[in-house]
């Protein structure tokens, strides 16, 4: 082109080119000036949507005028070729002046404030009518020989994006500065260039991205998922008011961002004057996050085990075993510990109905690679549905959750009849992409997809598959595409089981899956676990006998296969054939002497036959074989809580702390265990330490309650309500809620709307499982508390006919009976669940009960309980 005149245009050179074409040094001849003109790619000039698109977009952006943004004189077309004529700039991209530096990572940080403000000064004029740029980044955005700031194409990234999200011509840089909402395929708007310019600030600061991979499915799985490392720690002189700049900005979640540029550039006005020599440097400041975790039952000691175990049955696998570990891998230059995790898949584009096809192939890669543990002593894999549960979603969490050293993260795209599937080792310590493959398959041979991954991350681990490994990965499947696909759809709505028609999709696809392949083992095994959750779920008996009937199937067409026998111990184990089921995971553990899953189902069984001598020395010698993974001592610390050891318990869980300093379930259980002991100082200090780490709506109820046996009802009102922001689906919050506002001072009237709110949530888990004598027990006590005798007493008998020996009903049903005004009945009971080892101590710090506690036939009635039972001892 150069020398070509096109209209009254003179070219004189090539500036430079990119996605949306290329750019040109002209002479307008009309006007004697220099400009810069920019041809649009040919399809866009082609397709008709696109053109229209085009035109809208610049009319736009040339509507604007403004000191830091670049003017567009004119929209041309010639010889059916589009371009814009644009303000010819004279100087730099700020990319190559932030990389001219060496002296500091980045820009002095006078300057970067400078350049912040101007950037922010241009979107803010855009915002305000309506524009969005759609692709700031440091290479859109010039600096004059002067200093000033000018934006580049405005409004014009819309134009060639099409239907798709990305195009051959995105690059891995563009990819770099995407907001998450745009990655997943979502609506933008103005808080998206609010996140660009965020990226922009910390390359500003740093001369790097937040986000940044080898691939650009990489690079938009770091968006979606991972927290950048904090920009103090690449830069230690960072001041704190822009890191804390940096941070707001990119908030994955757009409505906990900067919600306009306008509070982008007040920040940054409001501290004009701190520069690099501010003495407050920048920490870490945690984007915020909420998750669900462990908590204490309604003001009770109620530690609740969520912990996922990993047991060894017997002392063969620890004499015999070390034959097993030897010789199956070649280990190379492998990592000495892998401790591996499996983060769920970046859905590429947002397809709703490709998501639990990713959930599936999540689920189904971490159980081919736990399958694997029995060749390679030092590899141990966390299970997709612990890390689904605990809603791990980025390297750094998985580290503080569960004490892994190695992560994998990945992204599946569509392309046309193509699916590619991106995959990234990252050292989950360090923070640092170790190594990334790329993996493409045709949509019709989607059972190389899961080969494929599970080489390709051995070869990325350093592990060589060996004939016997290779077997095992094979065992059960099948070879018709149709079915695995299915299968693997399957599997991605069983981890969401939570949701009874997720349940039921599951079934239906497993369906599909036999009616496809009727040999096809595996899926009847999934079938008969989604049967089975079902029946936990709605507690009908058919759906134990259609589970059954599923498994059995599966066992004939192969009884070799761990997950058909697990299915089948486990419903054994819930339908009271405990032998059975130590059967069946014996046979699990056979083909698979690593399972965790069947380890667990073994564990239980021997404990719910009583055997607890066996079960403890299991547990222990878990812990042998893996004596760095917490989880063994987690298990056995639970062990010891249900049965009221609650010192050794407390060994346990701080083995887990010290493993795992991060861990907030480690502090969490042993605040719980400090309850039971009534250290509640202890208590308090595990609380918040665990708070501190993560934001938990069951720590931040344990907190509450401990604030509440502690007579400071306020406080525990506070922070029930912390824990209701998190989570406000929970009847036991909004029933501890409304109790400490009943004791608390002047707050009593606002009680009332909050025991309503947990008598309709209870109501709703009710009607899941009618069967659930805790949850009839915490109703009556509902219903007494507003009130209504008829059905605090209806739910009361309920309870107490379904568990006529529990402690903690007979407690509720005192409580209950006292709120009745029923005294001589209160007495009764609640003098039957201190026989029946009820905490004395914690009835004594429970305000309902204060009068009761006080009345003299309730003291002489336990006096003579008490003396009557020492003589039968005696």
């Amino acid at each position: 082109m150069t020398g070509k005149t096109v209209l009254h245009y003179k070219i004189i050179e090539e500036l430079g080119r990119g996605g949306m074409g290329v750019v040109y040094l002209a002479e307008d001849t009309k006007l004697d000036r220099r400009v810069a003109i920019k041809f649009l790619p040919a399809e866009v000039a082609r397709n008709n949507e696109e053109r229209a698109r085009f035109v809208v977009e610049a009319k736009a952006a040339a509507s604007l005028n403004h000191a830091n943004i670049s003017t567009i004189h004119a929209i041309e077309e010639s010889d059916g070729e589009l371009f814009i004529v644009m303000e010819y700039i004279e100087g730099q991209e700020l990319k190559n002046i932030v990389g001219s530096y060496h002296d500091t990572p980045g820009l002095p940080i006078d300057q970067v404030i400078q350049y912040a403000m101007q950037v922010a000064t241009g979107l803010q004029a855009a915002h305000a009518m309506g524009i969005i740029h759609r692709d700031i980044k440091s290479s859109n955005i010039m600096i004059t020989t002067g200093g000033q700031v000018k934006i580049m194409d405005f409004g014009l990234a819309k134009v060639g994006a099409g239907s798709q999200l990305t195009k051959e011509y995105t690059t891995v840089g563009t990819a770099g500065y995407m907001s998450p909402e745009r990655v997943k395929g979502e609506k933008v708007d103005q808080r998206s260039d609010i996140w660009a310019f965020g990226v922009v600030l910390y390359e500003l600061l740093t001369d790097k991205l937040p986000f940044s991979g080898e691939y650009e499915q990489a690079v938009m799985y770091c968006i979606v998922n991972e927290n950048p490392v904090p920009v103090s720690q690449v830069r230690e002189d960072t001041p704190l008011f822009l890191a804390e700049t940096v941070n707001k900005c990119l908030i994955k979640d757009p409505d906990q961002r900067y919600q306009t540029i306008t509070e982008v550039l007040t920040d940054l006005k409001s501290r004009e004057d701190r520069t690099a020599s501010d003495p407050t440097i920048a920490t870490e400041a945690e984007i915020p996050k909420s998750r669900p975790g462990i908590r204490l039952n309604r003001r009770m000691t109620f530690l609740v085990a969520a912990i996922f175990i990993l047991l060894i049955l017997s002392g063969f696998f620890m004499t015999s075993g070390s034959h097993l570990l030897k010789n199956l891998f070649h280990p190379g230059t492998a990592l000495p510990e892998q401790h591996l995790l499996v983060l769920p898949l970046t859905n590429i584009g947002g397809d709703a109905n490709r998501q639990v096809f990713c959930d599936g192939l999540m689920e189904t890669l971490t159980s081919k690679l736990t399958q694997l543990e029995q060749f390679h002593g030092s590899l141990w894999v966390i299970p997709a549905s612990e890390v689904r549960g605990n809603h791990v979603q980025s390297a750094s969490e998985a580290n503080r959750a569960f004490g892994v050293n190695l992560v994998v993260t990945g992204s599946l795209q569509q392309m046309n009849n193509l699916l590619r599937l991106t995959l990234n080792l990252v050292d989950a310590k360090n923070l640092r992409q170790l190594k990334s493959t790329v993996i493409d398959v045709k949509k019709s041979n989607l059972s190389a997809l899961q080969d494929e991954s599970v080489s390709n991350l051995l070869a990325m681990l350093n592990l060589e598959l060996n004939p016997e490994a290779e077997n095992v990965l094979q065992a059960g499947g099948t070879t018709v595409p149709g079915a695995y696909e299915f299968y693997l759809q399957a599997r991605g709505y069983l981890l969401r089981f939570e949701k009874t028609e997720n349940i039921d999709a599951a079934i239906d696809l497993f369906k599909r899956a036999i009616a496809l392949d009727s040999v096809y083992a595996l899926a009847y095994a999934g079938l008969g676990e989604a049967y089975w959750l079902k029946y936990e779920a709605l507690r009908d008996i058919k759906f134990v006998d259609q589970a059954t009937a599923a498994c059995e199937h599966a066992y004939k067409l192969n009884n070799q296969l761990a997950p058909v026998n697990i299915t089948l111990g486990l419903i054994h184990s819930g339908t009271g054939r405990y032998q059975e089921a130590v059967q069946n995971f014996n046979q699990a553990l056979e083909v698979d002497p690593t399972n965790a899953d069947a380890y667990r189902g073994m564990a239980r069984a021997y404990e719910a036959q009583k055997l607890l001598e066996k079960a403890e020395a299991t547990y222990k010698r878990a812990i042998e074989l893996k004596p760095d993974y917490w989880a063994g001592y987690n298990e056995l610390g639970s062990f010891y809580y249900r049965h009221e050891r609650y010192k050794e318990a407390a060994a346990q869980f701080r083995q887990v702390v010290a493993l795992t300093p991060d861990n907030y379930r480690g502090y969490n259980n042993l605040g719980a265990i400090y309850y039971l002991l009534e250290r509640w100082p202890d208590a308090r200090e595990m609380f918040e330490k665990s708070l501190s780490l993560h934001n938990s709506y069951n720590v931040a109820s344990n907190l509450g309650t401990l604030y509440f046996i502690e007579g400071k009802y306020s406080e525990a009102a506070r922070m029930y309500e912390a824990a209701l922001k998190l989570n406000n689906k929970d009847q036991l919050i909004w029933g501890n809620l409304a109790s400490a506002y009943y004791w608390a001072a002047g707050e009593r009237q606002k009680s009332q709307k909050f025991y309503r709110k947990a008598i309709e949530l209870a109501e709703e888990q009710r009607n899941v499982n009618p069967r659930d004598s805790e949850l009839l027990s915490q109703l009556a006590g509902y219903y007494a508390m507003i009130g209504d005798r008829t059905k605090a007493l209806a739910c009361l008998d309920q309870s107490l006919q379904i568990s006529p020996d529990d402690a903690q009903i007979m407690f509720h049903t005192g409580t209950t009976y006292e709120q009745l005004g029923e005294r001589e009945q209160a007495i009764d009971w609640i003098v039957k669940a201190i026989e029946n080892g009820y905490s004395k101590s914690e009835i004594e710090h429970q305000p309902e009960l204060r009068k009761l506690l006080a009345d003299a036939r309730f003291k002489e009635l336990l006096k003579n309980k008490t003396e009557h039972q020492e003589k039968r001892s005696d």
